[in-house]
């Protein structure tokens, strides 16, 4: 004898094909952790100047009411890790470059304005230096939907003042990527940070010879 009860009905099987449907949908619909617009530009001489010890300057805050100022040790130091990590440059200690700039800095222009990136270079004890200004950094909605909104400017100069590379990357990125955002809002900050610097520097041509 069949047992009716065992044997799933058609509503039943139709509901279950909906929503599978529906699980489908939302996984094709999932948010992308980053957008970004970014314009940089690489100097015909880059390959032959490529410097292999880089410096990385102390970070610019040019956020709307320093908005990014409690983060600037971190991001620094995470450039200096993606720049061995990613990119295959060395890079010394924040203690050394700062110590070799010591009394060579005008901080009254921007640390990309051209006249001061040259002097920061040749007082530098390194093959190079690395400059990032921090344009813009709004963790507004943060805690809503993980989203940090920023801009970067960068520049990469030979310890000769002659400038490699330079340009700017905009954009959003999600706390966590496509992984799940750390808890706490600091740490979902840093997150991002970690974040708006990969793609930085995915924009940064590799240390030659790698």
């Amino acid at each position: 004898m069949v047992n009716w009860s065992l044997i799933p009905s058609s509503r039943t099987l139709v509901g279950c094909a909906v929503t599978l449907g529906l699980l489908v949908l939302a996984g094709c619909q999932a948010i992308n952790p980053v957008s970004v617009d970014a314009s940089f530009v690489k100097a015909p001489e880059f390959e032959t100047n490529c410097p292999t010890v880089v410096a990385v300057l102390p970070i610019e805050d040019g956020s709307e009411g320093g908005a990014a100022a409690r983060h600037l040790t971190f991001i620094r130091q995470e450039v200096n890790l993606q720049l061995v990590r990613e990119r295959f440059y060395s890079a010394t200690t924040e203690n050394w470059v700062d110590a070799s700039l010591m009394g060579a800095d005008t901080p009254a222009e921007s640390i990309l304005a051209p006249v001061r990136l040259t002097a920061l270079a040749k007082a530098s004890r390194d093959d190079g230096v690395f400059a990032v200004r921090i344009e813009k950094w709004d963790e507004s909605s943060l805690m809503a939907d993980r989203f940090v909104y920023f801009e970067f400017s960068a520049a990469m100069v030979t310890n000769d003042g002659a400038q490699l590379w330079s340009g700017s990357i905009k954009g959003r990125v999600k706390a966590g990527g496509i992984g799940a955002s750390p808890l706490g809002r600091d740490a979902a900050a840093r997150s991002c940070a970690e974040l708006a610097v990969r793609e930085l520097l995915l924009r940064l041509p590799v240390h030659v010879g790698k």
